[in-house]
């Protein structure tokens, strides 16, 4: 008799508190069908795309990217073969990562549709050199699903990409990235 009394007042104090903060309920997303496209244009342009990129945002503002290097798909003809074996030495370094975090989360309202100025930090790994990266981009909510973008620059021999036809393309190349999550 005393455990339905209880019951019968902690019920509608359980229902007010998860009406009241949804909040606590976060929830974390992910996709596998981001996207990377670049861009290095010197005396002639290259430009690819990656559209098979796996990314996570976790509801701690933890942010994660990872990606195959051969999924490159480029507009200038034979130019795979060349970015895959001369550039990126893919089959020794065959993915890229970043792993970091949105340091001004709590701007982000994602229960408010709005596109919201963010600010990443974390490490890149790119043909098997880490960097610490920062950079801005937009969280973008749209009935309750986020969208993450950002452009940066990418510096080649940072990452220790070179050899004898580096010099036929930019020594930096303009990165975007588009990660719809679900």
């Amino acid at each position: 008799m005393f455990k339905h009394r209880l019951m019968r007042k902690c019920l509608p104090l359980l229902c007010f508190v998860l009406a009241v903060f949804p909040a606590v309920a976060q929830k974390n997303y992910a996709t596998n069908k981001a996207s990377v496209h670049f861009i290095a244009a010197d005396d002639q342009d290259i430009d690819a795309v990656n559209n098979q990129v796996t990314s996570r945002l976790q509801a701690n503002g933890d942010l994660s990217f990872i990606m195959l290097i051969k999924d490159f798909k480029f507009d200038m003809e034979g130019m795979q073969n060349h970015f895959n074996t001369e550039y990126m030495e893919s089959d020794k370094f065959p993915r890229a990562f970043f792993n970091g975090k949105i340091t001004n989360l709590k701007s982000v309202d994602f229960t408010k549709d709005g596109k919201y100025p963010v600010t990443v930090s974390g490490n890149m790994q790119v043909h098997g050199v880490n960097k610490a990266m920062q950079t801005n981009g937009f969280i973008e909510i749209k009935g309750g699903v986020p969208k993450a973008t950002a452009q940066f620059v990418v510096t080649l021999k940072d990452f220790g990409i070179g050899g004898l036809l580096i010099k036929m393309v930019a020594d930096k190349i303009n990165v975007s990235i588009t990660a719809p999550f679900e």
